[in-house]
C-alpha cells in the first residue's frame, strides 16, 4: 500500500516565494506606466482586466505575502540550516569580505541615487511620469483633481442653485440608483458599474453644463500647468504668485511648469496650488 504524502512546507513556501515574486515584480512595473489616479479613478482605464486600484492592491497584498514567506522560509523552513551556517560564518570569519562590501555599496548607491535622482535613476522615474501623462490624451480627465471623492453635497456646490437633493434625483431619474446624496461618486460609480466620469456627465446634461469650478481645488493636471497658466485661473496677475513663491527664484519662473517649482519648494504641485489659492484670495 502505498505511503500517503505529507505536506511538504518548504516546497509550498518556495512555490508561494516565486509566485509573489512574480505577481509583484509585474504589478509593479503596471503601476510604473499606470495613469495617474485622477484620471484612471475617474475613467474606465483598465490594464490586463484590472483596474489601477485593483494592481495597487494586488502588489501591496503579494508583498507583505512575500515578506511573510520570508519569514517562514528563513525561521521556520531553514532555521536549523541558517543557524548552523550562521556560526560556521561566526567562528571561520567572514571569508566574503568584499563581497559583502561590494552588495552594501551597490544597494548603497541604488538607495542614495534613487531619492537624489542621480542618472540613471532619475532619468527612470522621469521616464515613468511622462509614460503616465501620455495617458491624459486618451482617457477623461476630471474638471477637479480627485472628484471621484466627493459626494452629492460637496459636487452640488459646483452648480448654481442646484441642491444635492436634485443631483439625487436626476440620477435615480436616470437608473442610476444611489441611496444618499453622502455617498462619495466613486461608491455610487462601483454600485452600478459605470464610472465616475458617466456620472458627471448625466448631471451636466441635465444641468446645462452650468457646473463651476471649485477655485480652492487643484485643477486637473495642475502640475504641467504654468504659474501664468494658474494666474489666468485664480484671475491675479502672475506677479502676485511670485510673491508667494519667493523673491530669490528668477522672472523666467512665470513661465515654469509647477511641478518644477514645486520640487524646488520640496512641496507637491497639489500643495503649491492651494499655498497660492490661499494667499491670493485672502486679500
Amino acid at each position: 500500500m502505498e505511503k500517503k504524502r505529507s505536506f511538504n512546507l518548504r516546497s509550498f513556501t518556495s512555490f508561494s516565494l516565486v509566485i509573489s515574486t512574480i505577481i509583484m515584480s509585474w504589478s509593479g512595473f503596471i503601476l510604473y506606466v499606470a495613469p495617474p489616479g485622477r484620471i484612471a479613478n475617474w475613467g474606465d482605464w483598465q490594464l490586463m482586466l484590472f483596474t489601477k486600484a485593483e494592481w495597487q492592491a494586488l502588489h501591496t497584498i503579494f508583498s507583505y505575502m512575500f515578506f511573510i514567506l520570508v519569514i517562514i522560509h528563513l525561521f521556520f523552513v531553514n532555521w536549523r540550516t541558517f543557524m548552523t551556517y550562521l556560526k560556521s560564518r561566526l567562528n571561520a570569519g567572514l571569508n566574503k569580505k568584499w563581497e559583502l562590501l561590494s552588495a552594501l555599496t551597490v544597494s548603497g548607491i541604488f538607495f542614495i541615487g534613487t531619492l537624489q535622482s542621480w542618472t540613471p535613476f532619475g532619468p527612470v522615474m522621469t521616464f515613468g511620469e511622462k509614460v503616465k501623462e501620455s495617458w491624459e490624451g486618451e482617457y477623461v480627465s476630471p474638471p477637479v483633481a480627485h472628484m471621484e471623492e466627493y459626494d452629492l453635497t460637496r459636487l452640488a456646490g459646483s452648480y448654481q442653485g442646484i441642491s444635492a437633493e436634485e443631483l439625487l434625483k436626476t440620477l435615480n431619474d436616470s437608473s442610476i440608483i444611489v441611496d444618499g446624496t453622502g455617498i462619495k461618486l466613486k461608491e455610487i460609480a462601483s454600485q452600478n458599474k459605470i464610472t465616475p466620469a458617466r456620472i458627471y456627465e448625466v448631471l451636466n446634461n441635465r444641468f446645462n453644463n452650468v457646473a463651476e469650478t471649485d477655485l480652492s481645488q487643484a485643477p486637473s493636471g495642475v502640475g504641467r500647468m504654468t504659474l501664468n497658466e494658474v494666474a489666468r485661473i485664480l484671475d491675479v496677475e502672475p506677479a502676485e504668485l511670485m510673491k508667494v513663491v519667493g523673491k530669490e527664484y528668477p522672472e523666467t519662473m512665470e513661465s515654469s511648469t509647477m511641478k518644477s517649482v514645486s520640487d524646488i519648494m520640496g512641496i507637491s504641485p497639489h500643495d503649491l496650488y492651494g499655498l497660492l489659492y490661499t494667499a491670493t484670495k485672502k486679500k
